[in-house]
């Protein structure tokens, strides 16, 4: 069924959408009672969509449309299902195969039944990418495989992210980057995803960001909190000097410095860098942000 074909109708019935979107009414219903896509209500408690409306959404999320570049393609699937033998898990698959569109209709799916995006980061998204690393590490997988999957999950993650309804935007102002050396940017756009779907603004200054820099843009722009990951440290006799100016400088704006990542789980790193944070996962994070915003 085609939008065009009932152009002269106002309003189209939710089995109406879910034949153009080629999915099942209760999605469509997930989406609406979300807020992602545009409802009315009849006067007898039924739902309707604005064709406008629904439009708007196909446009924007690509829905129901014709395949593209970066869609499946059915010898991309059959690579999707041959991939690593015991590897159990889908999304991983996905991504080493470079199936995109795959790789979003997960972490659509679990969004849409209703898991918060900071548990699909932390149970789903982080777990996967933690063992791209392993099987490349273990000469599993080639270099490319790994720079593939790192590319698909960030297409899947930009797929996930325009599904995120649009909050009240709010005057908090975060900063986000990883460790100068420490080249994982992955952590840092998560954290600006988590950030954002609580209405702050962000500032994602990305991988490899040195402290001397990064402390002259918070002097400039004064952000509420500074968040800052990191996978790995290269040389940290240096970063541990680095930081410490880093901290002096900016002690009398008293900005919440937050610091995430595995090499913080041993104390001896982590009395290196002292902050005001030290979180662990990105539900803890969104607990944060939630409790600094009362």
């Amino acid at each position: 069924m085609k939008i065009g074909e009932m152009k002269n109708r106002k309003t189209l019935t939710t089995n109406e959408v879910a034949k153009i979107f080629m999915v099942s009414d209760a999605t469509v219903k997930r989406w609406a009672e979300s807020g992602l896509l545009k409802s009315e209500r009849t006067s007898g408690g039924h739902r309707r969509f604005r064709v406008d409306d629904v439009l708007k959404f196909q446009a924007e999320h690509g829905i129901g449309l014709k395949r593209r570049h970066g869609d499946d393609s059915p010898s991309k699937l059959a690579r999707y299902r041959n991939t690593l033998r015991g590897e159990d898990s889908e999304f991983l698959n996905a991504l080493l195969a470079g199936c995109e569109e795959e790789a979003g209709s997960i972490l659509l799916s679990e969004y849409l039944h209703g898991k918060p995006i900071e548990r699909i980061f932390d149970e789903l998204v982080c777990p996967v990418m933690r063992r791209v690393g392993e099987l490349w590490f273990e000469g599993k997988i080639n270099i490319a495989q790994e720079h593939l999957a790192t590319r698909v999950v960030y297409n899947a993650l930009y797929r996930l992210r325009t599904h995120i309804p649009v909050v009240d935007q709010r005057s908090e102002l975060a900063f986000c980057c990883s460790f100068e050396g420490d080249y994982h940017e992955l952590p840092t756009h998560l954290s600006q995803i988590v950030f954002e779907s609580n209405g702050w603004e962000v500032m994602n200054f990305g991988s490899s960001m040195p402290f001397y820099s990064l402390a002259d843009e918070v002097v400039r722009h004064s952000p509420d909190i500074i968040c800052i990951s990191a996978t790995l440290i290269e040389d940290i006799e240096r970063l541990t000097r680095d930081f410490a100016e880093f901290r002096s400088k900016l002690s009398k704006l008293k900005i919440p410095v937050i610091l995430g990542g595995r090499v913080f789980e041993d104390n001896r790193i982590k009395n290196r860098f002292p902050a005001d944070f030290y979180l662990k996962s990105f539900t803890d994070l969104c607990i944060l942000i939630r409790n600094f915003q009362k």
